[in-house]
C-alpha cells in the first residue's frame, strides 16, 4: 500500500516538493523507503499528489510529483468543535478522533471550571502537537483537509467564532427539556450546512457560561441521563452530528437524504 504523507505546501507549477524532517525519519526508518518509491502526499487543500522519492538525506528529503488530482471533500456539512480545555493528554485525544470523525475546525477554550495551564511556553508546545496530531490522524483517515486548530481563547471569546449561519448548541447536563434528538429533528439542524457544538470541561459548564450561550444565541441540548466523560462526550457527539448529516453510514456518491 503506497503510503499517505501530509505535505505543505505543495506550490502549483512545481514538480518537486521538500519533504519535513519527522516526514523524512517516518519514511526512512519506520517503512524504510528510498529513492523511486512512490508515496501519495496531500496539502489540506483538497488535492492529492502522487509522488516519488527523489532523496533522504540526513534530515532533508525531496519527492517529484508525477500526477495531480483534485479530491472532493466527501463531508456534508461544517462542524466545528468548541471544546473546554481538560486535564492531561485527553485533548490529544480528542483532537486525533475529531479528525476522524469529520471536524473541520476546533476551537479550545477555557472555561470557568478548566484547571489551569502553566506557561506560554507550555501551550505553544501543545498547540503545535494538536496541530501535528491532527495532521496524522488525516493522513490516516483519508482526508483531503486538515481541521484548523484555534489557540486557546477564553469561554466568551470562543463563542463568538460561530459563524452567522450556523446552528449553535452548547451541551450542558443541566438542561431539563431540550434533548439532542429534539434539536436533530428540527428544520434548521435538518436542512443545516454548518453547526458549532460546545462540550464543557469534566467539572461542567456552569448556570452563568449556559447563560453567556443562551444570549450569544445558542440553544442548550442535554445528552441524557447518563454522565460521560468528556472525552467520551466530544466523541458520542460528533458521531451523531455525522451521522445524521450523512457522514456516517453513507455510501460514495449519496447524499445526507439519500
Amino acid at each position: 500500500m503506497v503510503p499517505r504523507i501530509y505535505a505543505p505546501p505543495v506550490h502549483e507549477g512545481k514538480d518537486t516538493v521538500e519533504l519535513a524532517e519527522d516526514t523524512v525519519r517516518y519514511l526512512r526508518n519506520v517503512l524504510r523507503l528510498g529513492r523511486g518509491d512512490g508515496i501519495l502526499l496531500f496539502d489540506g487543500t483538497g488535492w492529492e499528489y502522487r509522488g516519488l522519492i527523489e532523496r533522504l538525506e540526513g534530515r532533508e528529503g525531496t519527492a517529484r510529483i508525477v500526477a495531480r488530482e483534485r479530491v472532493p471533500l466527501a463531508i456534508p456539512v461544517r462542524i466545528t468543535l468548541a471544546q473546554a480545555l481538560p486535564k492531561g493528554d485527553k485533548m490529544e485525544f480528542i483532537v486525533q478522533k475529531a479528525t476522524e470523525l469529520g471536524v473541520a475546525r476546533i476551537v479550545p477554550f477555557r472555561s470557568a471550571r478548566t484547571i489551569p495551564r502553566r506557561t506560554e511556553d507550555r501551550a505553544a508546545r501543545r498547540l503545535k502537537r494538536w496541530r501535528r496530531i491532527a495532521a496524522e490522524a488525516a493522513e490516516q483517515c483519508g482526508r483531503t483537509d486538515v481541521p484548523e486548530i484555534a489557540e486557546p481563547l477564553p469561554f466568551r471569546e470562543a463563542l463568538e467564532q460561530a459563524g452567522p449561519e450556523a446552528v449553535k448548541i452548547l451541551f450542558w447536563e443541566s438542561e431539563p427539556e431540550r434533548s439532542v434528538r429534539g434539536i436533530l429533528k428540527g428544520d434548521a439542524a435538518r436542512f443545516a450546512k454548518e453547526f458549532f457544538l460546545v462540550v464543557g470541561p469534566e467539572g461542567g459548564i456552569t448556570g452563568e457560561e449556559a447563560e453567556q450561550a443562551r444570549q450569544a444565541g445558542f440553544l442548550t441540548a442535554s445528552l441524557g441521563r447518563l454522565v460521560l466523560r468528556v472525552e467520551t462526550a466530544a466523541l458520542a457527539i460528533l458521531a451523531i452530528f455525522q451521522y445524521e448529516c450523512g457522514l456516517i453510514g453513507a455510501l460514495k456518491g449519496k447524499d445526507r437524504d439519500g
